[in-house]
């Protein structure tokens, strides 16, 4: 009997082992703050501490000062973290000019930090900024950030929160996020998607699925600039599947990438624009050597919108500002067309080796710059050959808020241009 239950025993530990493996560990992380900060690793020490909250409720929490764009608490040991979910309650002492950044599938990878994130924007109207001292009507800028919630995933620390306009949530009525008040949130991951809670733990703000990793660290960053964060009770499980099952939010947004130049490949990034890209065009097998750095043409298609990303090529602290991309335009035959963008960045344009006029920035990026007048881009007139046109551009990146573009091409009829 013994012997029996022995090998039972010995089948049960490893069935246990290999579920282990496949499922990966379960995560339980819970922090009150009370007891120091030996779970988390600061990127800015000096600009994140432990404090007594002077609230009796909460004691110490953790508390985050602006200073940067690389002001960073994240759990030691997350590295690995996927399908999880992110508890916890913040507050903004300060009247305004505040900010809670939730990170998640934080990657580092060689000298820069990749990661999404979703931030709750507090009270932006401050009596001692220029911009809004004595006057009525809130600037567009500052509106943008307002009361809201709004995607913003970083790549290479650098904030996108520019390119995704359409998900943006304004905060009303029991909805806001009073000063000096402690609020409850909650993020849950799976996979790349993310929701995120705001009071309501049942139902979402906002439904994202547009950030291009599946796992990393986790945790929390204040403002660049502005006033502090405090965020305690944090609380991290791992999760099967999302809580919420119902439609995507908010609701209403249709993409087209159907209409979109999708297929790119991208080559950079250089610290200076490249004259031997940008006379000898594509060429899949080239090799380009810049400051004893070597450089090969990369797949890099656009997001599940139609959005290209150089940001996931251009680096923002390093210099390394150039990048060029390069997609392919089949026509039936010699026609007129119009190529039509929605940038962030200003573009340098070349049509099958020939310069082409370039195109502006604007301050946000939409998706339905096609149909939408209100939202509308900027225009090329080309003409396209019979056959394979070979469109190439050359992005200066590193812009602050989002390096990124939709681009289309229709028939110069179609558009009812002459």
């Amino acid at each position: 009997m013994k012997k029996r239950f022995g090998k039972f025993g010995v089948l049960l530990a490893a069935w246990c082992l290999m579920s282990a493996l496949l499922c990966g560990d379960t995560i339980s992380f819970y922090d009150d703050f009370e007891h120091g900060t030996d779970k988390w690793e600061f990127s800015t020490p000096f600009k994140i501490s432990v404090k007594d909250s002077g609230d009796p409720a909460h004691g110490k929490v953790l508390a985050m000062s602006s200073g940067g764009p690389m002001v960073y608490a994240l759990v030691k040991g997350s590295g690995n973290w996927t399908n999880v979910r992110i508890e916890g309650e913040l507050c903004f002492p300060a009247g305004f000019s505040h900010y809670l950044g939730v990170i998640y599938n934080y990657r580092v990878i060689g000298d820069r930090a990749d990661f999404g994130s979703i931030f709750v924007y507090g009270r932006q109207k401050d009596p001692t900024n220029p911009w809004t001292r004595g006057k009525t009507e809130v600037p567009p800028a500052i509106d943008f950030l307002g009361e809201i919630i709004l995607p913003n995933p970083h790549r290479d620390s650098n904030a996108s929160r520019l390119l995704y306009p359409e998900y943006k949530v304004r905060l009303e009525g029991d909805d806001v996020v009073e000063p000096g008040k402690w609020h409850r949130f909650k993020l849950e991951t799976v996979g790349r998607e993310c929701h995120f809670y705001l009071h309501d733990m049942n139902v979402p703000k906002m439904t994202f699925a547009q950030h291009e990793f599946d796992s990393g660290r986790v945790g929390f960053k204040p403002r660049y600039g502005g006033y502090p964060t405090w965020v305690d009770n944090v609380r991290i499980t791992s999760i099967d599947g999302f809580g919420y099952k119902g439609p995507d939010l908010p609701q209403g947004i249709v993409y087209t990438p159907e209409k979109m130049l999708t297929r790119w490949h991208a080559v950079g990034p250089f610290c200076e624009q490249m004259t031997e890209v940008e006379e000898g065009g594509y060429r899949q097998n080239a090799t380009y050597t810049n400051y004893n750095r070597e450089y090969v043409w990369r797949e890099l298609n656009a997001d599940d919108r139609g959005c290209l990303h150089p940001g996931r090529v251009i680096d923002r602290f390093s210099g390394n500002w150039y990048g060029y991309f390069h997609t392919e335009i089949i026509s039936d035959s010699d026609k007129e067309a119009i190529l039509e963008f929605s940038t962030g960045n200003q573009l340098t344009l070349w049509l099958n080796g020939e310069p082409l006029p370039g195109v502006q920035g604007q301050k946000l990026i939409w998706y339905d710059f096609l149909d939408n007048p209100a939202h509308k881009g900027s225009n090329v007139k080309v003409t396209l050959k019979k056959g394979i046109n070979r469109l190439m551009v050359m992005v200066r990146g590193g812009r602050y808020g989002g390096d990124g573009f939709y681009a289309a091409c229709r028939d110069a009829a179609d558009t009812g241009t002459k």
